[in-house]
């Protein structure tokens, strides 16, 4: 048989020997994506995000927690933590909750700077910081922390003038994840980011159409597509997973291509 007459994909499962999952930014986008994956991975999932999360079609019922949590107010994260984990414990931590503002360079107000950084940044860190104490009890724990391709070059094609909160709170998450790691490795705990590149979620639906690349996206994109959401969930749910038992302090770029053009 040729390698032309196979049909059927060859099949690789990932496997989770831990207990539970924790999404934030769970209500759309990537967040939605991820722990939708988890969740049909059969791992129970906290759902959180400032709104609660809609219901998980075609998933069971008892492993979809979904609570409306601000990622800034740790003492709420700490109280649903040890409510929800139950005998199963925690062993997985995906940051997906974000925001970004279309202010520009010129004149941000205090107030943007400060909203940005609560949430992509310190956000992250409270959630960090407050689940730690429950994953060093995990026999398999990892922690995945959503970036940006801003963390580490100024991205100027969708929109020309760059929001600098953004870039820096997202540089400001992807060092987190290397402290972190650091921090967190003799306890057992593995953190590393993903940094995405453009992505087909309502955030990025501001800019316009997602469903195709406009030409000057296009000619730096060398897969010729968006992103969708799923396919950044996929490497999440990779770092998160028994197969990367050994990465820790690792960021993952998920651009297509984009980084050598």
């Amino acid at each position: 048989m040729s390698i032309a007459e196979h049909k059927q994909p060859r099949r690789r499962s990932l496997t989770y020997s831990g207990g539970a999952a924790l999404v934030t930014g769970a209500a759309s986008g990537i967040g939605e994506a991820t722990a939708n994956a988890l969740l049909n991975a059969g791992i129970k999932t906290l759902c959180l995000d400032l709104r609660e999360p809609a219901p998980f079609d075609g998933v069971d019922q008892a492993l979809q927690v979904r609570r409306a949590v601000d990622v800034t107010d740790t003492e709420v994260l700490g109280t649903v933590l040890a409510e929800e984990t139950g005998q199963s414990g925690l062993s997985y931590v995906v940051n997906c909750a974000g925001i970004i503002e279309h202010t520009g360079f010129a004149d941000v107000s205090h107030q943007s700077w400060l909203r940005c950084l609560e949430v992509n940044l310190i956000g992250a860190y409270n959630v960090i910081n407050t689940s730690s104490r429950f994953l060093r009890d995990a026999t398999h724990a990892a922690v995945v922390n959503v970036t940006s391709l801003e963390a580490a070059r100024v991205i100027a094609l969708t929109d020309p003038d760059p929001n600098p909160q953004y870039a820096a709170s997202k540089a400001g998450l992807a060092m987190l994840t290397r402290t972190a790691a650091r921090a967190l490795a003799s306890t057992g705990v593995r953190v590393n980011s993903v940094s995405p590149g453009f992505v087909a979620t309502p955030m990025a639906a501001v800019h316009g159409d997602t469903t195709h690349l406009s030409p000057q996206l296009k000619a730096r994109v060398p897969l010729g597509r968006f992103a969708s959401a799923g396919d950044i969930a996929d490497a999440i749910t990779f770092l998160l997973s028994d197969q990367a038992s050994y990465i820790t302090g690792t960021d993952l770029r998920i651009d297509g291509g984009f980084e050598v053009t």
